[in-house]
């Protein structure tokens, strides 16, 4: 079923910059917490053991990728589903909505959120057909039957 149509949809540039300000935001919260980790782990190898390093080094990055997947998907899912912004959105002055302008549930934020992991994956295709569909949707929008207005429109 097709979102409908809305003057009020938000432009690519605006969900863009949202989005961007949002990864920038993640990313020093992952460095920051990978820091703490990295020391934690560091002081916990008093004793360095050459064979050793190769499974710290394996789980280093297992836990790092984990960490980052799990921030990102804690992050959008409980903004989308509290007031549909997140810090970027907030900025840019867009939201969230379900198809009849109503606040996304959890389970519908959570849904989305998944959809981002399809948009991504074709190099972020998902993200940038919102630049040339007619109602600025993109993939994840799709998928979770949401879409991006302007805030004070809803």
């Amino acid at each position: 079923m097709s979102v409908p149509v809305n003057i009020n949809s938000a432009r690519f540039g605006a969900r863009a910059v949202a989005l961007a300000i949002d990864f920038i935001i993640l990313a020093a919260i992952h460095i920051f917490l990978f820091f703490l980790i990295t020391g934690w782990l560091l002081s916990e190898v008093v004793h360095f053991v050459p064979l050793a390093i190769l499974p710290l080094l394996s789980a280093y990055v297992v836990v790092f990728l984990a960490s980052f997947i799990f921030l990102h998907m804690f992050y959008f899912t409980l903004f989308h589903a509290l007031s549909g912004q997140t810090i970027g959105k907030m900025i840019m002055g867009i939201r969230v909505v379900t198809r009849g302008n109503k606040q996304v549930s959890p389970a519908v934020a959570f849904l989305r959120w998944t959809g981002y992991i399809l948009s991504f994956v074709p190099l972020a295709s998902g993200f940038l057909w919102s630049a040339v569909d007619k109602d600025h949707c993109a993939w994840h929008d799709r998928l979770a039957q949401t879409r991006v207005v302007s805030a004070e429109m809803t």
